[in-house]
């Protein structure tokens, strides 16, 4: 299988290195508008002998040129998308054109899966498309989709994850405007047939997480996964909530108001708070925090997804869980990045095989994929990875429970 990487960025850049010793990939080309980027990864595979697995190429590409993309499409079996999602539409046109297989890691559109709507001409063409896979989303539908099925009907879907450093919070997971723009976004919730809109950072909760990360507090976010999933889960409500050392800091940033729009008096001037944080971001341009994730213990993320319904006619609960490496695991297996981007690159890294597996031609989140494509991917971040995914018994609610 030939193989088109598009973006060398912080998850780009570790499907580079998962990819290049995955046996169903003859030839990895891997592209980015940015040369230091492109040098940094070849470095990074400098002891690396991967001409033994896969061939690899690395070229330098300007998205904006349609017809530059379409060019390195043409002659490649699969195309990932790992750019801004701004380019979604964009490069799946590209696809379509060249005949190409496509994969990417989230939605661009608010609240809607825009991909879904080039799924007839994907299906007119013969072309095969796995949207939205990372953590979240990603992981996320495929746990969701599984505690779906374990019960005979489902009412509630909770989607949860943390994420927190040790020491307290010191290193931007992504860059800050990134950051600011993610959890600014009004988060979603699906309840009794349609959508919600609600606060930012609100609807604080206690969740409990597996050990040994126990008891954390979470807060709404918006996830893609929620404009999704009702379409194939039967459910009465799913929301998204996250919490951890950086969402607390953000919290804390959100609660003095400055993710307000609206404008407040400053010397005579009238100033809008966010459009101050986004200046002050504009300093860390390029930043990356692989360069100052060695100032920290530990970095752990946990997912977990539940669902609550009824089985043999009793309220019952099932529950899966995933614990990615910690950071100080990766950085023993001289894996320097996050456990975020490395969990969302295995998500990728273990879907490209089975793209070719799909029945139908169509465009599919990975809660769609059948059961077996679906247990074929948790297995291989279960084994390549050592992302650990474990579901927990299915329990009887007792009455005296809270909902």
């Amino acid at each position: 299988m030939k193989v088109l990487l598009l973006g060398l960025g912080l998850v780009g850049s570790n499907i580079c290195r998962m990819l290049i010793a995955n046996d169903t990939i003859s030839e990895l080309i891997c592209c980015d508008k940015n040369s230091e980027k492109i040098n940094a990864v070849k470095s990074s595979l400098k002891n690396v002998h991967y001409d033994d697995y896969v061939h690899v190429d690395f070229r330098k590409l300007n998205l904006s040129r349609s017809s530059e993309i379409e060019n390195f499409i043409k002659g490649v079996d699969v195309v990932i998308n790992s750019v801004s999602p701004t380019l979604n539409i964009k490069i799946m046109k590209g696809c379509l054109k060249a005949g190409v297989d496509y994969l990417d890691l989230a939605s661009n559109e608010y609240a809607n899966a825009e991909q879904l709507s080039l799924s007839s001409e994907f299906v007119h063409e013969g072309l095969r498309a796995i949207i939205n896979l990372g953590v979240s989303p990603g992981l996320t539908n495929l746990m969701a989709k599984w505690c779906s099925e374990v019960l005979d009907e489902v009412e509630v879907v909770r989607v949860r994850l943390v994420e927190d450093q040790v020491p307290y919070w010191r290193v931007w997971s992504w860059s800050p405007h990134l950051t600011i723009e993610h959890f600014s976004c009004p988060p979603i919730v699906y309840e009794d047939g349609r959508f919600k809109i609600e606060k930012p950072l609100s609807g604080m909760e206690e969740y409990e997480f597996p050990n040994p990360i126990g008891k954390k507090r979470t807060y709404l976010i918006y996830g893609d996964e929620i404009a999704t999933l009702p379409r194939y889960i039967k459910l009465k409500r799913i929301d998204l909530k996250s919490g951890g050392s950086e969402i607390e800091f953000v919290k804390g940033l959100y609660d003095l108001g400055l993710f307000s729009n609206n404008e407040i008096r400053v010397d005579r001037k009238l100033i809008s708070p966010i459009k101050v944080l986004y200046s002050l971001a504009k300093k860390f341009d390029g930043y990356n925090p692989i360069e100052h994730i060695h100032g920290l213990d530990n970095i752990i993320l946990a997912v977990s997804v539940e669902a609550v319904g009824l089985k043999g006619g009793e309220r019952s609960i099932s529950r899966i869980n995933a614990l990615p490496p910690r950071l100080s695991e990766l950085l023993n297996m001289k894996i320097a990045t996050t456990p975020m981007a490395f969990s969302a690159a295995a998500v990728v890294a273990s879907s490209i095989g089975i793209i070719k597996e799909l029945k139908e031609p169509g465009v599919y989140p990975p809660e769609a994929l059948d059961q077996k494509l679906r247990g074929n991917i948790i297995s291989k971040l279960t084994e390549y990875y050592q992302i650990k995914v474990f579901h927990e018994p299915t329990r009887i609610i007792k009455s005296t429970e809270s909902k």
